[in-house]
């Protein structure tokens, strides 16, 4: 390739130029044939770039800040369900420490003492009638349900 070539080369990428300038690429073209063909691809290049551009509404910003949530939100949970996944094997040794300790001290300690069984059996023998009669409701007081609701009557 001459370096006219590449000057025609030059001068077609750049903006078609005007005059006598253009008169010489033309002149150039004719007699090249490489020149020729380069120009035509060129031509044909950009009708197909020119026949691409559509004109196209601007989206809504409520649209664009939804996606952004949303984009936003998957973030989160993904870095949440990561860490959870890093985590999990951790937790699970804390957990099974804790019921190793928790199972060797139970072992250990003493039964309770029986507090409340000196009660109960006093309460059940039969040696002592005087609280069988408190516990039964034979010996309360009968009771008007007018006195209950209303008062005492004058």
């Amino acid at each position: 390739m001459s370096n006219e070539c590449n000057q025609i080369h030059r001068d077609l990428e750049a903006t078609p130029p005007a005059g006598g300038g253009a008169v010489l690429i033309e002149r150039h073209l004719r007699a090249c044939t490489d020149c020729a063909e380069y120009a035509a691809l060129r031509q044909w290049s950009r009708q197909v770039l020119q026949a691409g551009q559509v004109e196209v509404a601007a989206p809504l910003m409520s649209a664009v800040w939804a996606s952004i949530h949303r984009a936003s939100e998957q973030a989160w949970d993904s870095a949440l369900t990561r860490s959870f996944r890093y985590l999990l094997p951790y937790m699970v040794a804390v957990v099974a420490l804790i019921l190793l300790v928790g199972g060797l001290f139970s072992n250990r300690t003493p039964a309770p003492a029986p507090v409340g069984s000196a009660v109960f059996s006093a309460l059940n023998s039969p040696e002592t009638p005087a609280v069988a009669n408190v516990m039964t409701m034979a010996n309360l007081p009968s009771q008007d349900p007018a006195d209950i609701l209303a008062g005492p009557r004058h």
